[in-house]
């Protein structure tokens, strides 16, 4: 494979082609392949302020154009194949994009930048995006092209597959494979009606996801739906026999099915690029760079073909962030394929399945902690205390938080690692999180990476429906599972608080209880032992006299300060300016104070009533500080954390300003003792 800065950085640079098109400035852009990838690419490039360089033709193998085949299955619950459709026949021709559909491409002429397919037609190109994507790999098993064995990956699959069984009025069936595309595949024979058991070769379903008490969780789980599992069963043959098909097994009895569904994995469409000479990925697939480059610098692959640096991509999220970059590249932009951590968040059979950033295997160095329930599943994997992978089987209500915790690594605190050990969720109250109060740049729909900023934008343009919101982003019109939070986000529900100066406050008020902590266990600054010692010139501030009057006045007009700012809220008189910034001067000010009392005191706590001013003042911004503290995270918490975060916010203000009755008192009898003594 060529490595990335080998690759002509083409995308900035439109080529000049040798053949004759009707603009000079316009580039002649072909796309192989009439997949989910080729559309979100198509989509994406008539989205570019660029979109009048290019002449855009589409050749597709099937008959019809790209549709949903993450949804393939819902056909046998009565969903017409017109709504599988990602876009209409019209939309190309509104686009001006030349689809040709039914035509197989079957030869790459790279030194003349020509394509031909199936019947000998040839059509140039300036730039070519191979977006072939996969097919279904079918294990060396003998008997698999015998009448009844089908594979599972198109509209016409799944045609034929419902015709053989109302045809043979079949009763039982059996997938090979329990994988993401093997448990899809059981869903549908089990939809027909057929009893269906899957056969895996691993000793768990979902190797490549779960780990063993996941997979276990799993299987029991498949099993309770009336799906039989066999793990570690090696199919060798499949046979005719009296009608039926007999499946022989290495280490097991052989069983007679009437269907079989061979849904073992996909492998990369790379035979294209083999033939043309392109260069190929370690495990096959259509090498290309971080600029989804490949070895000529007018072709581009995206998808399931492609292999970025080696590694391919099965899932639909990083086949669109691939169509993504594309578009940008060839419009002029300098951006790069970055591989985030694949998700999957589906319900196979029935079940809730999630896994999310990294799987066991690729954290050499993490910490696994597992819960396991009534209500299924859980577990987290930990790098230097911070959440970078988990997994479940079964509902998992906080799934979204937990999503967001992955996606930015928070750390897991010792409470919430206990937490989620004996509940099953780290977070209190265990509620899921209001998509209003999700973060701007968190991933709402994984599949076309659109943010809850976006959407927000979105909505405030007047896109106020959740059809209008998906036209406008492309959220929900691949797999759809985002829908239910776009309902909610359109909805009645709660709304996005926006707290002024939060982040401030919160800041402010871990340094003043870190003070406070500091101030209590450390000892009093020492002075210096010997008149000839350096140390003597700094510690002049707490043994001259006129230095200590001004600190002293210094924090005194802080102190008031502080209490200037704390007036907006609890009076009428001052209006100007936004409540959150002037809590934020508040806690800031609060905090100095803390500071300027260590310049003045140098650690020394007094005795009498200097130990009394010393103790109220540490006591006050202790207090202060948890209020500040939890006014912060107040509007970041749901459930039974939010409900006691608002019990105890307005309780522990009411201390503070308890606290702050004695002071004034307490100031006035320690001037007084020191001009008077």
């Amino acid at each position: 494979m060529h490595a990335a800065g080998d690759y002509m950085q083409l995308a900035s640079q439109p080529t000049t082609a040798s053949h004759t098109v009707d603009s000079p400035s316009t580039v002649r852009l072909v796309v192989v392949g009439g997949g989910m990838a080729a559309h979100g690419f198509c989509q994406r490039i008539m989205e570019s302020p660029q979109r009048s360089r290019f002449s855009v033709t589409v050749f597709g193998e099937e008959p019809r154009p790209a549709y949903d085949r993450v949804n393939l299955s819902s056909l046998l619950a009565g969903r017409d194949e017109a709504e599988l459709l990602l876009s209409p026949r019209q939309w190309y021709d509104d686009h001006n994009i030349d689809l040709h559909t039914g035509r197989r491409i079957t030869h790459i002429d790279l030194e003349r930048r020509e394509i031909h397919d199936q019947d000998g037609q040839v059509e140039p190109y300036d730039q070519l995006v191979l977006a072939t994507g996969s097919y279904p790999w079918v294990p060396p098993i003998e008997g698999t092209n015998l009448p009844g064995v089908f594979v599972y990956r198109t509209i016409d699959d799944l045609e034929s597959i419902r015709d053989y069984v109302a045809t043979k009025h079949a009763k039982t069936a059996a997938v090979i494979g329990g994988g993401l595309l093997g448990l899809e595949a059981a869903k549908v024979i089990k939809d027909l009606g057929l009893s269906t058991t899957i056969l895996e070769v691993a000793p768990g379903l979902m190797p490549r996801q779960l780990d063993a008490h996941g997979a276990k969780v799993l299987r029991e789980k498949v099993q309770a739906l009336g799906v039989k599992v066999h793990v570690t069963r090696r199919t060798k043959s499949i046979s005719p026999d009296n009608g039926k098909l007999c499946l022989n097994f290495e280490n097991a009895d052989s069983i007679n099915v009437d269907v079989v569904l061979v849904a073992a994995g996909i492998r990369p469409r790379d035979e294209l690029a083999r033939e043309a000479g392109l260069s190929l990925g370690p495990r096959g697939g259509i090498a290309v760079n971080r600029g989804l480059e490949t070895s000529d610098p007018n072709v581009f692959a995206i998808g399931e073909c492609a292999a970025v640096d080696g590694h391919i991509h099965g899932l639909v999220a990083p086949c669109y962030r691939m169509a993504d970059v594309l578009a940008a590249r060839l419009s002029g932009e300098s951006v790069k394929f970055v591989d985030n951590e694949e998700a999957v968040e589906l319900k196979l059979l029935g079940v809730p399945v999630i896994t999310l950033g990294k799987a066991i295997g690729e954290s050499t160095s993490g910490v696994v902690i597992t819960h396991a329930g009534t209500d299924g599943y859980r577990k987290l994997i930990l790098e230097q205390g911070r959440m970078v992978g988990a997994a479940s089987v079964g509902q998992w209500d906080d799934a979204d938080l937990i999503r967001m915790s992955v996606a930015e690594n928070k750390r897991l605190w010792p409470t919430q690692r206990i937490r989620f050990l004996k509940t099953g969720t780290p977070f209190a109250g265990g509620a899921g999180l209001s998509i209003h109060q999700w973060p701007g740049t968190a991933t709402v729909c994984s599949c076309m990476g659109v943010t809850r900023e976006r959407l927000g934008l979105a909505i405030a343009d007047g896109h106020t429906t959740v059809p209008e919101l998906s036209q406008a982003t492309g959220a929900g019109t691949a797999c759809g599972t985002c829908k239910n939070l776009l309902c909610e986000l359109v909805g009645a529900g709660p709304q996005k608080i926006q707290t002024r100066g939060a982040n401030w406050v919160m800041s402010a008020s871990v340094l003043a209880i870190g003070l406070v902590a500091a101030m209590t266990w450390m000892s009093p600054i020492p002075l210096a032992t010997s008149v000839q010692d350096s140390w003597r010139e700094i510690d002049l501030i707490w043994r001259d006299g006129f230095i200590k009057q001004v600190t002293g006045f210094t924090l005194l007009g802080i102190m008031l300060a502080a209490l200037l700012f704390s007036l907006r809220k609890r009076t009428g008189i001052i209006r100007f300016g936004k409540y959150g910034w002037w809590r934020a001067a508040h806690a800031c000010l609060g905090t100095a104070m803390l500071v300027g009392l260590i310049v003045h005191t140098g650690l020394r706590m007094g005795a009498n009533l200097n130990f009394a001013l010393s103790l109220t003042f540490l006591s006050l911004s202790v207090v202060g500080g948890l209020a500040g503290l939890a006014a912060s995270i107040e509007p970041k918490l749901t459930g039974g954390s939010a409900m006691w975060v608002r019990v105890w916010r307005p309780r522990l203000t009411w201390i503070h300003i308890a606290l702050f009755v004695p002071l004034p008192a307490l100031l006035a009898g320690h001037v007084l003792s020191v001009y008077w003594y």
